[in-house]
């Protein structure tokens, strides 16, 4: 569900609760008369019956100037680089499959980020992602080794002439061959939009290799998070 407010607009999936990217505030444009006290209250109206809050601003210049209010409120502050593809190889080795078929890496990437977490809860996660990406009509493509098992995948959906990479993981053993270059090429390829999109933290890793993949900087996004608890 989409709400416009008076500076943005409003997501709730009122299905999934928990992910927090889908329900959130978001801030569209500039907006210096607009103050953290006015966004959380926004937040807790939009937010009623959830856990948590999420206040996402889209112009950079505005999130800086709110993001000292939100660190004093004890949120979480990030600033989110979105990235565009600039730079792809031809012909991608890579081929499109169902989102289900990325289900065993996934879980593989999960267990690698929360080791010790529940086997049962990582499941259960695994069923929720792919109903939000089958609510997003998000596709993917995958890459085989040389025994015909999955080593890696994109998943990518796409609006507007513009794709955004949702996931991109390669297994370790076949880090280092450029099979992640040739995924986001391949994602980029079957979308036919002409702009493919992917957000990283400004400060992390997955932004250094996404430089590596052939993606550039294209501006800034902040997002505030008040965590449950």
């Amino acid at each position: 569900m989409l709400e416009p407010w008076e500076h943005g607009t409003a997501l709730r999936c009122t299905a999934h609760p928990g992910f927090w990217a889908f329900n959130a505030v978001r801030v569209e444009g500039p907006r210096p008369g607009l103050d953290a006290g006015e966004l959380v209250a926004v937040a807790d109206r939009f937010g009623s019956g959830l856990r948590h809050r999420r206040v996402g601003v889209e112009h950079e210049a505005t999130g800086a100037r709110l993001r000292p209010a939100f660190d004093r409120l004890g949120w979480v502050t990030e600033r989110l680089a979105w990235l565009a593809l600039v730079d792809a190889p031809a012909g991608p080795d890579a081929e499109e499959a169902p989102v289900a078929a990325t289900r065993r890496l996934r879980l593989e990437w999960a267990r690698s980020e929360e080791p010790g977490h529940d086997e049962g809860e990582l499941e259960r996660q695994a069923d929720a992602e792919e109903d939000v990406l089958r609510l997003l009509g998000a596709r993917a493509v995958v890459a085989r080794d040389g025994g015909g098992d999955t080593s890696g995948f994109a998943i990518f959906t796409s609006r507007g002439g513009t794709a955004e990479i949702e996931a991109a993981y390669v297994t370790p053993a076949q880090r280092g061959r450029g099979v992640g270059r040739r995924l986001v090429a391949a994602a980029a390829q079957a979308a036919g939009t002409h702009e493919t999109l992917i957000v990283a933290d400004d400060d992390g890793d997955a932004k250094r290799l996404y430089l590596r993949l052939g993606f550039e900087p294209v501006w800034i996004e902040h997002v505030f998070t008040r965590k449950p608890g």
